[in-house]
């Protein structure tokens, strides 16, 4: 089951007994399983209806007892299993999956899982034989159970996420001010919703959030950010890149230097494949993987200054062997930074 169908389950109140929720998003999996719980209690006390356990800390079989308890005064009552990680791997649970309570709402959360290659699971239970139950269950008549996946976003993802869950606010963004904001907080949707907070906080009147919004009220210098630094790398302005980094090492993690580095170099990868006369479209964004036409526009400029594609090449080998290096901590990480934006900038 996809989120879409998931949030058309809670508009609709139309609950089925297990979801478990899994992924490396923990922010986003917090936040469905309250917005699961407070749709399917309604008006229900949860004092009454609702028991919370830890998969790390309960049994399997005290959080199945639970869930097979019949609500009091409400139509549904709510079990919620935080870091059920451990209890997917219980019999008890596997047993209570495949003939659950309908009058229960069981919340699994869990950190990443693959499905198992079983054709069926069996007594002996597994997190991954469980994962696949209720990924067949969602094609069953009728299912007793979902899986949804809340992995970790990717770039464009991220791009779009930040668009939405500023929409959701009741405002709007512009696609630079997302691009900056993702170049500068990355793609973990708990920072960057902390982040979005503080626009609306910042600025409740402004609309739509710009560039200016993000380097004044998020605390990014103008100047001095991982996002100049990369525009600065691409225009071969070497003394220019080697005075932002320097700013940029007092604070920023150099993997995330490189991290930033990378993802601007893959997409300048992109956008030098293109034959694109006039402006970029949205739809040529689209088809190339990106949020919109701007990061085309803003990076086309750039491409001019990689004519020799052998050396382009090369500058991705630069990229990876530092990431090695600075990961691996094989080498002093500013160092190695500071060398690997030297090559970036040879002339």
């Amino acid at each position: 089951m996809n989120e879409s169908t998931l949030l058309r389950h809670i508009s609709e109140k139309s609950f089925l007994p297990v979801y478990l929720l899994y992924g490396e998003e923990e922010f986003l999996i917090e936040r469905a399983a309250r917005m699961i719980s407070d749709s399917a209690l309604g008006d229900g006390d949860p004092s009454f209806n609702m028991d919370v356990y830890r998969g790390t800390e309960h049994e399997a079989e005290e959080i199945t007892a639970a869930a097979s308890a019949y609500p009091f005064m409400s139509e549904k009552r709510v079990v919620l299993v935080r870091e059920a990680d451990p209890i997917l791997k219980k019999p008890a649970l596997a047993s209570y999956v495949r003939n659950p309570s309908p009058e229960t709402v069981l919340l699994l959360c869990a950190g990443p899982l693959k499905p198992s290659r079983a054709k069926k699971t069996t007594g002996k239970g597994s997190a991954a034989q469980v994962l696949s139950f209720l990924q067949q269950q969602e094609r069953s008549k009728q299912p007793m159970g979902a899986a949804v996946d809340f992995p970790a976003l990717k770039d464009t993802s991220a791009l779009r996420w930040i668009a939405a869950e500023v929409h959701r606010g009741g405002k709007d963004i512009t696609p630079e001010a997302c691009t900056v904001m993702q170049a500068l907080r990355g793609n973990g949707t708990r920072v960057l919703a902390s982040e979005i907070e503080k626009l609306r906080a910042a600025a409740p009147e402004k609309n739509p959030i710009d560039v200016d919004d993000i380097y004044m009220h998020l605390g990014a210098s103008r100047q001095y950010n991982v996002f100049e630094l990369s525009n600065a790398v691409m225009a071969r302005d070497g003394a220019k890149a080697q005075e932002i980094l320097s700013h940029l090492l007092r604070d920023e993690e150099p993997v995330a230097i490189v991290a930033v580095l990378a993802r601007q170099f893959s997409l300048l990868w992109r956008v030098r494949s293109l034959d694109i006369r006039g402006r970029a479209t949205d739809d040529q964004a689209r088809d190339l993987g990106l949020f919109s036409a701007w990061q085309i526009e803003s990076i086309r400029p750039y491409a001019k200054n990689f004519p020799d594609s052998d050396y382009f090449e090369r500058c991705f080998e630069y990229i990876l062997e530092t990431d090695v290096a600075v990961k691996s901590q094989a080498a002093d990480s500013a160092v190695a930074v500071t060398r690997l934006v030297s090559e970036l900038t040879r002339s």
